[in-house]
């Protein structure tokens, strides 16, 4: 039975990442979360008037997280190859150990949302993607500053596609681990083998190519 007892963002937040790794995505609702603390369902609304604010609550400490990972290890970086190379490491090393958390924030909705409403859904988003971008940013200046780095594709589409990749090499390691079914290759090898690949000197002349297609 609801209590008139006060609660926190901080306790709704944190009950509603128990409900998530528990019963998975749909089972986070306003009243789950209430009835699990305790409290009414206005209790919560008052704190989250919409559940897109949750979902920043909850993904935007990950994301921060992630950030403060990537960005020392780019920093001194001197060339478009190098931070490549210490960027897709770095990302893989800062998710294995964390694997609840990195399925969180890439592989599910933290909450279902039944109606999106866009303007909503934009301005509770727009901090996480402020963190995004400043991650996309910093590898882009290290590709755009390298003269020997040229690919005739866009630095900063580069630095998307990186990132892409690795969040693709870490979903491998997480669905293999929720299987309980190890991947053949071991995760050093397979970034090892993605490093090589991603930072291979492209020869792309992108124009001639649709021009031929």
């Amino acid at each position: 039975m609801p209590t008139s007892r006060r609660v926190t963002r901080e306790a709704i937040v944190k009950e509603a990442m128990k409900l998530v790794s528990r019963h998975g995505a749909s089972s986070v609702t306003f009243q789950a979360i209430a009835s699990a603390l305790g409290v009414s369902k206005q209790a919560i609304i008052y704190w989250y008037p919409t559940k897109w604010e949750m979902i920043a609550d909850i993904c935007l400490p990950l994301m921060r997280e992630e950030a403060e990972a990537l960005l020392p290890m780019v920093a001194p970086a001197t060339s478009a190859a190098q931070s490549i190379d210490v960027f897709v490491r770095a990302f893989v090393r800062h998710y294995l150990p964390r694997l609840p958390q990195f399925r969180l924030l890439y592989l599910s909705a933290p909450i279902e949302v039944s109606e999106p409403n866009a303007a909503d859904q934009q301005a509770a988003l727009a901090p996480i993607h402020r963190v995004t971008s400043s991650i996309y940013s910093a590898l882009e200046g290290k590709i755009a500053a390298d003269p020997d780095f040229v690919t005739g594709i866009s630095p900063r589409r580069i630095a998307v596609a990186v990132h892409m990749a690795a969040v693709g090499l870490v979903t491998m390691f997480a669905a293999a681990d929720a299987l309980g079914d190890p991947m053949v290759h071991a995760p050093d090898d397979m970034v090892e083998a993605m490093v090589a690949v991603l930072v291979a000197k492209p020869r792309l002349d992108l124009p001639h190519r649709r021009a031929r297609a």
